[in-house]
């Protein structure tokens, strides 16, 4: 262990992660994507149509894309730093040695967004007339940047499921232009159309006041609509080919859905949005507003569907087929099996586990390899030890911990030799007990 472990309680560290990454991609792909493209798109129409009243209301909207993109977007982009940095700094190490001058690239892209969405908003009176082209150019140039900057993170987010031989060539090359990046690029840049296109349909329903501009938007909204629900569905089959075969077969298990669910729900939805584009190019000024919201409601889940799957389908690893989930290297396992992992820790007081130290030695080995999906207690059940192993002896838990990726294929193998496992086995049937003589004293007094 070279860095220190940070133990976020009953909140649970991957669960902190994954909420910090959802609302982060949620932001950015429907507001400073999609809403962008929108937002541009309106402005190229009022300009085409000499039409102030929606030149107008695209200026409104870039107020709230400036707003929401520099500060939500902003914070929830540092977020996602903090809380991968310092629960995962093996990973975050890997990447950044990997992917080093295409993260630089990609800060530089988003500092190139920041200022282009600046201009664009502070223009809107300065750049009238005949300079209005030059406004809308800067618009577009807005749109290409912040959707570059989600091709460049999605080329190191894809190589994390699919590094392509990055493995035996150590290229930059290999890992980036991995197979799934172009079609995960696809889906995100579509998926992020159709939820602009959700969110902002109720807007324009409500805010735009003239019949016929909102007649005017909602084609426009159509057009982006029936082209990207095509285009999102077929992408995200092609992308599901290009993941490994193991992955594959973990997506619908990944979603925590039946197979019967999963499909019934995806397809239904798909539908129904793909209703919506058709009346929203139908020209209805007063489309049903019911159907909207659900539009935008199931994009934003459909985007949180797709990120908690890729998270889940690449376990038992956090850089496939080279760095397991809790930042042990797949090259180091056998070494540690025999060895022990405690003498190489360098942040450990504990090196060898003994009677007097196998708790302390095993709360060191669950903070190690455990902590980053596990949890004693928390807000996630299926992850909380509390709940888990509730009820085993000492001794059950220690025949399971050697055999766990065996019997559950999506936890890392153990990484520690026999002694070690014995510690961690004795630390958690201690605490779970704890837990649970704690909760039969509060049930008491509440009696």
């Amino acid at each position: 262990m070279d860095f220190p472990t940070i133990d976020f309680g009953w909140i649970g560290n991957g669960n902190l992660i994954g909420m910090m990454a959802v609302l982060h991609v949620m932001i950015n792909h429907a507001v400073a994507i999609g809403g962008s493209i929108l937002m541009v798109s309106i402005e190229y129409v009022a300009i085409k149509q000499q039409n102030e009243r929606l030149e107008a209301f695209s200026r409104w909207l870039s107020k709230w894309v400036l707003i929401i993109t520099t500060t939500l977007g902003a914070m929830t982009g540092v977020g996602i730093w903090f809380t991968t940095t310092i629960i995962q700094p093996y990973a975050i190490g890997s990447l950044i040695r990997i992917f080093h001058w295409a993260w630089f690239t990609e800060w530089l892209v988003f500092v190139s967004e920041v200022i282009l969405i600046l201009m664009y908003f502070y223009t809107w009176d300065r750049w009238s007339g005949d300079k209005k082209k030059l406004h809308l150019r800067t618009g577009v140039a807005l749109c290409v940047m912040s959707w570059l900057t989600m091709v460049l993170i999605t080329g190191i987010l894809a190589a994390q499921i699919n590094p392509g031989n990055w493995a035996e060539t150590l290229s930059f090359w290999s890992a980036f232009l991995n197979e799934t990046w172009i079609p995960s690029t696809l889906f995100r840049t579509f998926t992020a159309i159709t939820l602009g296109v959700a969110l902002l349909a109720p807007v324009t329903r409500w805010f735009v006041k003239n019949r016929l501009d909102r007649v005017t938007v909602a084609k426009l909204f159509g057009k982006w609509l029936l082209l990207s629900v095509p285009l999102m569905l077929a992408s995200g089959i092609w992308y599901q080919r290009t993941l490994p075969e193991k992955a594959q077969s973990l997506v619908v298990w990944g979603s925590g859905m039946s197979d019967f669910t999963f499909a019934i729900i995806n397809v239904t939805a798909l539908l129904l949005i793909f209703v919506l584009g058709i009346m929203l190019l139908d020209g209805r000024a007063n489309f049903p507003i019911g159907l909207t919201l659900f539009t935008a409601l199931f994009s934003l889940l459909l985007l949180a569907e797709f990120e908690i799957i890729r998270e889940n389908i690449r376990k038992p690893y956090v850089i496939y087929n080279y760095m397991y989930a809790n930042g042990v290297l797949k090259s180091d396992l056998e070494r540690y099996k025999k060895e022990g992992m405690l003498r190489e820790s360098r942040l450990s007081g504990i090196q060898k586990v003994t009677e007097t130290n196998k708790l302390q030695a095993g709360e060191e080995l669950f903070r190690m390899q455990c902590i980053s999906c596990h949890s004693i207690d928390g807000a996630r059940r299926s992850r909380a030890m509390a709940v888990r192993v509730n009820g085993w002896s000492e001794d059950a838990i220690a025949s399971f911990i050697p055999n766990m990726h065996q019997v559950r294929s999506a936890m890392p193998p153990f990484a520690g030799n026999e002694e070690e496992v014995k510690a961690l086995a004795a630390y958690i049937h201690s605490v779970v007990n704890e837990k649970q003589v704690q909760a039969g004293s509060n049930a008491a007094s509440q009696k």
